[in-house]
């Protein structure tokens, strides 16, 4: 590997995307202007003097308003702007030269920062002067140094090229949000520094992606500022004990645009004959809408993990088992063909997104819609192989396995081994140039789409020396505005949750690989317990309890140790490789699957400490055994009674999880523990929330005094058969 790994790996961060009116604060009384819809490469955009967009630049969506704005019919009838025009979508007054909107006041008001400021200061709109500021540059990353200071409505930034050569900004590229802004006007070429400042702000993700070129043409190592503004746990209060994880399988989830469809009957994709395994049309749109709709956020989640986005085969696949005739296609978005894609080498794909699900505009405006409601995304990132046809294999078939037959090898051969015949496992170990490739291509993702977390597909079946690689480069150049990189309880934390299935799951829970893994453990007793009852409700109590925090200490395991302090796990009780949770319950023909499913729901979403992760569908209750019936089209209209009572359930469980510090990050406890009869509680900050989970006939149980079941089924002490109760103080 290149000297700069050795050494570390050298500064560069994610464009970060949010879809929210900015206002700039730069002492300049030129007109405001509008952003380009983000992710949209539009060129640079207008500046005032002062180097900042002007306060009433909003982010123009649907009918020129902000995407998704919740604006009313009927806001600009009772508002006066004065020196502005007022914008239904916006649900704000446009306000002129000079002016600026004040929400509270309802009305534009004169700027207080009306002249320009020398660059390297910033306006104080407070007083209207120009002054230093807010921080002083304190942290280096690679050829930078720099630093960065946040309010609830806005953030000073400052950031000064300390590396060779003078910076060339007309060959270079600096975005905002994911669009280009030309930040000449802030930038100080004595000392080769940017002084910024914003005020007024949405919340939402804002960060800087800068990437410079010198006036010798040599391309400097990206450097990536990401910020969350505003209260809550949604926005810079998050820690990721706050997450709760809804799974999209982005072809399987809502078709949005048709007209980006693929055609299952053309070429070797006519080979598919199992309608299942064929593409289903779900895309980046379908998804947008949902976000836009409020579907996530009435069930209380906060971070999407969607299909990777990176372009896959378009032709028929062979199956896992060699013996098997089937052909399939890659809908799954497991046959990556555009790995290694960066800024500086596309490697034969200038769209490296797969056309399936839309454009990169369309990606860009998901991840932007998702953050204005503080949202994270969380895409698959497959690293562990391509799909044959990928233009680096074909360019470096050096750095690959010779084939060797996973099938019935997963163990024995876990490292090395190729899923089907068409699909060349990298050779991490022997071919640092790999490493480097994939990690600066996942570098490249994270920061050109602003993505918050990683979903690392077969994390079991790579060489430690990647995922060590991968970790170290996201905490030296993704986690630039992260003070401790050891526990994943800033908002600007970049999560990782493996999959290492088979017992392997703790193996890679250590600070120098990812913070969290699927348990497997966790799926299996809530599956046994409270799905297809084989196990006891007892012994899913008694694994709970210590399993909650399990794995925030090391212990042996697979010739190695793993488990560390920062370790947050990934709770699950059905995704894409298990048999549906509805279908373990017995199905639709068993008149009691419903209530056991949402029984399953309440034991997610009260778990404690880690992360719950909801498969699409699990939501209402759908069936499918092994793949790819488990991954039929997820549905939103014409739902059965049963259907809608388990949609009902899970978002209450969601929004009272959202809402329970002591659900989210507790320590949970034992009350009363018996065969098929469980209550617990779980406790933090001063907070208690008790739970009862009842797979037996009616039990007789009360909480203390002013406590009452949010769920709604339990009154009067008693909990009714195959039910589930959340109780909450008063």
């Amino acid at each position: 590997m290149r000297a700069r790994i050795d050494a570390g790996w050298r500064s560069g961060v994610m464009a970060l995307v949010a879809a929210a009116s900015l206002a700039f604060v730069g002492c300049d009384g030129d007109e405001g202007f509008d952003l380009p819809p983000f992710g949209e490469d539009a060129g640079p955009l207008p500046m005032g003097d002062g180097g900042m967009p002007d306060e009433d630049g909003g982010v123009p969506g649907e009918d020129g308003g902000t995407p998704g704005a919740d604006a009313g019919p009927g806001f600009c009838a009772d508002v006066d702007c004065g020196p502005g025009r007022c914008d239904e979508a916006l649900d704000r007054c446009v306000c002129d030269a000079g002016y600026e909107w004040d929400a509270a006041m309802a009305t534009c008001v004169a700027d207080a920062c009306g002249g320009p400021c020398d660059a390297g200061s910033v306006c104080n709109p407070d007083t209207g002067s120009c002054e230093a500021p807010g921080c002083t540059p304190d942290r280096t990353v690679g050829d930078f140094t720099f630093c960065f200071e946040t309010q609830d409505d806005g953030y000073d930034v400052v950031v000064r090229y300390d590396g060779a050569g003078t910076l060339d900004l007309a060959a270079s590229t600096i975005r905002l949000n994911g669009a280009d802004v030309d930040l000449a006007s802030s930038f100080d070429a004595a000392t080769q520094t940017f002084a910024l400042r914003a005020a007024g702000l949405e919340p939402s993700k804002y960060s800087y992606l800068f990437r410079m070129r010198t006036e010798g043409g040599a391309d400097v190592r990206p450097l990536f500022i990401p910020m969350w503004i505003g209260e809550g746990i949604r926005y810079a209060d998050f820690t990721w004990n706050d997450s709760i994880v809804y799974q999209i399988f982005t072809d399987r989830f809502l078709n949005g645009d048709p007209s980006n469809d693929l055609d299952n009957s053309v070429g070797s994709l006519a080979e598919v004959d199992d309608v299942r395994s064929q593409w289903q049309g779900g895309d980046f749109a379908g998804i947008t809408q949902k976000i836009r709709d409020g579907y996530f956020e009435d069930m209380g989640i906060n971070t999407l993990w969607i299909s990777s986005p990176i372009l896959n085969s378009h032709n028929s696949q062979p199956g896992v088992d060699p013996a098997d005739t089937r052909r399939f296609s890659s809908y799954h978005s497991y046959h990556p063909i555009a790995t290694g894609h960066t800024h500086l080498d596309d490697y034969g794909y200038p769209n490296p997104i797969e056309p399936a699900f839309g454009t990169p505009e369309e990606l860009h405006e998901l991840v932007n819609e998702a953050h204005r409601r503080g949202i994270r995304i969380m895409p698959d990132f497959v690293a562990n192989h391509v799909q044959r046809e990928a233009n680096i294999y074909a360019r470096h078939p050096e750095w690959f396995f010779e084939y060797n037959q996973c099938h019935d090898r997963w163990d024995v051969a876990r490292i090395g081994c190729w899923f089907t015949r068409d699909m060349p496992d990298f050779h991490f170990g022997a071919n640092p140039a790999a490493v480097e490739a994939v990690v600066d291509h996942a570098l490249w993702m994270i920061q050109e789409f602003n993505f918050d977390a990683f979903r690392a597909d077969a994390l079991k079946h790579m060489d430690d020396v990647f995922v060590r690689a991968l970790k170290q480069a996201i905490v030296e150049e993704i986690e630039t505005t992260v003070d401790d990189h050891s526990m994943a309880l800033e908002p600007t934390v970049f999560y990782m949750v493996g999959e290492s299935l088979g017992g392997w799951a703790r193996y890679h829970v250590r600070e120098d690989m990812v913070q969290g893994q699927v348990d497997e453990a966790y799926y299996q007793h809530v599956r046994d317990a409270l799905l297809t009852f084989s196990r006891s409700v007892r012994d899913l109590a008694n694994f709970a309890i210590g399993n909650d925090r399990a794995y925030l200490t090391e212990q042996p395991t697979m010739g190695g140790a793993g488990g560390y302090a920062g370790a947050i796990m990934g709770n699950f009780f059905g995704n894409h490789d298990q048999w549906r949770a509805l279908t373990e319950a017995g199905g639709i023909s068993n008149p009691d699957a419903y209530r056991r499913l949402r029984l399953a729901q309440t034991m997610l979403m009260t778990s404690p400490y880690n992360v719950p992760m909801l498969y699409q569908g699990d939501d209402i209750g759908t069936e499918g055994e092994q793949d790819p019936d488990n991954r039929r089209m997820m549905r939103f209209d014409g739902l059965s009674a049963e259907e809608r009572a388990s949609l009902e359930h899970v978002q209450e469980l969601g929004r009272l999880r959202e809402e329970s510090v002591a659900l989210r990050r507790g320590t949970r406890e034992h009350v009363l523990v018996e065969d098929w009869f469980w209550v617990f509680s779980v406790s933090h900050a001063g907070e208690t929330v008790y739970v009862a989970i009842n797979r037996d006939a009616d039990k007789s149980w009360s909480p203390p005094a002013g406590y009452t079941d949010a769920l709604g089924n339990c009154s009067g002490g008693t909990v009714p058969v195959l039910s589930s109760c959340v109780f909450v103080r008063e």
